[in-house]
């Protein structure tokens, strides 16, 4: 994949300021993400990435999901990507909003033209020019459309990203196999009507064990377990896997299409310890 990447910055300041917007330029098409440098961060911090669902943006996601609270008491970097809205040149509106090109639905030609997945690639690399970040400790979040998204990310980019934490999304209808085993949280609500249990939901037609099935064969899996929980919440563990990996399934009793941050589970947090545990090889 050839990639044009021009950077245009909102702000001169070098290294990257906390509570940025900054513009890149991906194959010729201006693209938009939000970074948040904590002032007191240092060299070798981590990266993480929260992609947004349909109808917000990556700044909203990341401050109403408490990833800057982390960042700033975690020593982390997080940046939140915007995805592509449905009609080009246009304003973001309630019927022109955002959406990723995860491949699992149909949608409209601006975004199933758009390379979401070079433009991920090109933010790591722009990142990791403003601020010396651990590339072996990039990962990934998503929700919903950006769930879904971090599902492909984790097959495309997976000699990139060191694990991804994807809710209330699944695979596209067509995947390959990543050039390593990716560490995955994969989680949803029972009471999810986008992403029902059962599947053939609005959004994800994969029932929950297809989606954790796909991930087992993907990682090459051993068979699962379930170790102990919290009583409203069902985990289910298969590791470890190829290169180390894991499939961690949590289903969050009682719980609708959310990013959930309640005394049941915080999904920052659990996203967090998760990817705490892995990184890249040398």
């Amino acid at each position: 994949m050839r990639v044009l990447l021009v950077l245009l910055s909102l702000l001169t300041a070098w290294p990257a300021q906390a509570g940025e917007m900054r513009r890149l330029v991906v194959n010729g098409v201006e693209r938009t993400y939000y970074l948040h440098v904590p002032a007191t961060v240092k060299p070798g911090a981590p990266l993480i990435i929260m992609l947004h669902g349909a109808t917000a943006d990556g700044r909203n996601d990341v401050r109403r999901y408490g990833w800057e609270h982390w960042a700033d008491s975690r020593d982390f970097i997080i940046a939140g990507p915007d995805a592509p809205t449905l009609r080009a040149n246009e304003p973001v509106s309630d019927k022109n909003f955002r959406t990723w090109n995860h491949g699992g639905h149909r949608a409209a030609s601006n975004v199933t033209s758009s390379d979401d997945v070079g433009f991920v690639a090109a933010m790591i690399d722009d990142v990791a020019r403003l601020s010396a970040i651990d590339r072996r400790r990039v990962y990934v979040a998503g929700f919903s459309s950006g769930g879904a998204m971090a599902h492909r990310l984790g097959i495309e980019l997976s000699g990139r990203i060191a694990a991804i934490s994807a809710s209330a999304g699944g695979l596209p209808p067509a995947y390959g196999r990543g050039v390593r085993g990716m560490p995955i949280l994969i989680s949803a609500g029972d009471r999810d009507p986008v992403t029902p249990v059962e599947g053939n939901g609005t959004f994800v037609a994969d029932s929950h064990r297809t989606i954790i099935d796909k991930w087992r064969a993907l990682n090459d899996c051993p068979a699962a377990r379930r170790p102990p929980s919290a009583p409203d919440l069902l985990v289910e563990l298969s590791a470890p896997c190829r290169d180390g990996s894991e499939v961690r399934y949590v289903r969050m009793l009682g719980v609708d299409h959310v990013w959930p941050r309640t005394n049941q589970i915080d999904l920052t947090i659990a996203s967090w310890e998760f990817f705490m545990r892995f990184r890249l090889p040398n």
